[in-house]
């Protein structure tokens, strides 16, 4: 009976103690289960206040439909159909519409960085940081779109001048490469002032005169073609052959065209186009109206504002997330 009750008080003691270990781990896995819940909320906060910063002022959108309230102020209209970027913008660009542009991402960012909107809301912390014009304190007068994958920007350097080419990698898996990336450029330009006068067309294509080739697929350079619109100007005295443009160009080259007027008393303003390892438009006289269809050899997978930093964190937590890092996602 003695040894009985030995057993039968070691087994209620081992019974108790599994049953104490069972309460314990219970408790570590429900206490765990909360933390991860915690961390769970916590990243979806803060990829959620991510992609907000990224709709609203870096991603442009792919397809046609309702823009954002950045989007409504961008200085030049877009639309992409696969592989064909097509835009439209004056230049010299319409006074104030870059400054606009500058006007509401900065006053966007003043508002997503403030200590009492990211209290109010869900605590998730903002650093964000866009370019400032003088009006904002800063010296920044150029704004950049970056097209992936193929690393080109279209870019806005000034009031005068923009431009399609590659000044960064950021956010790139490679290097712009012209030749393997764009099959043809067609630029079309309205001449909207009505006392322009030009008269002149002068070009220099690696020593050689302006060029008038037409368009074939299986070339290895790009093509660019340029048609000029001359009908409100009833002072201008351009031939039919210096409206119409086409070349192959070689990217390691610079070529340029530039239109201007030849006689005494002229009132255009020069307009020139530079062909390199990209295009450049420059002109600061009367406004024309210039549009561009880009063909690249491969689909456009993304269109966005390039010259922003963002981060976002969650104050007591690790977790954190830049586009500095990676973008776009």
């Amino acid at each position: 009976m003695r040894e009985k009750g030995i057993l039968f008080t070691f087994l209620t003691f081992l019974f108790v103690g599994v049953v104490m270990t069972a309460i314990g781990f219970h408790l570590h896995a429900q206490e765990r289960q909360s933390e991860t819940t915690v961390e769970v909320s916590v990243l979806n906060s803060i990829n959620a206040k991510y992609d907000d910063v990224t709709d609203d002022i870096i991603s442009l959108d792919m397809s046609i439909g309702i823009p954002s309230i950045v989007q409504r102020f961008l200085p030049f209209q877009y639309t992409i159909d696969r592989n064909v970027l097509y835009t439209t913008q004056q230049l010299p660009l319409a006074s104030g519409r870059l400054g606009l542009y500058f006007d509401v991402i900065n006053t966007y960012r003043v508002f997503a960085t403030d200590s009492n909107t990211q209290h109010t809301f869900d605590g998730v912390r903002i650093d964000l940081n866009v370019p400032q014009p003088p009006a904002w304190g800063g010296t920044q007068s150029t704004a950049k779109f970056n097209l992936l994958p193929h690393c080109v920007q279209y870019q806005l350097l000034d009031d005068n001048t923009f431009s399609l080419s590659s000044a960064s990698s950021l956010g790139c898996s490679s290097t712009f490469d012209l030749i393997a990336s764009i099959q043809r450029i067609d630029v079309n330009v309205i001449l909207l002032g009505t006392t322009d006068d030009y008269n002149v067309l002068s070009c220099d294509f690696n020593g050689n005169a302006c060029p008038f080739e037409t368009y074939a697929p299986d070339s290895n350079y790009p093509f660019f073609s340029l048609q000029v619109d001359d009908s409100n100007c009833v002072n201008c005295s351009l031939s039919s052959n210096e409206k119409n443009l086409g070349v192959y160009f070689r990217p390691d080259d610079t070529n340029t065209m530039t239109y201007s007027c030849g006689s005494s008393g002229c009132n255009s303003s020069p307009f020139t186009v530079t062909l390199s390892n990209g295009v450049y438009f420059s002109h600061g006289g009367s406004p024309m109206l210039i549009s561009m269809a880009v063909q690249f050899k491969q689909p456009i997978s993304s269109f966005y504002y390039q010259d922003a930093n963002y981060s976002v964190t969650k104050p007591g937590f690790d977790t954190y997330k830049s586009n500095v890092v990676v973008f776009p996602q």
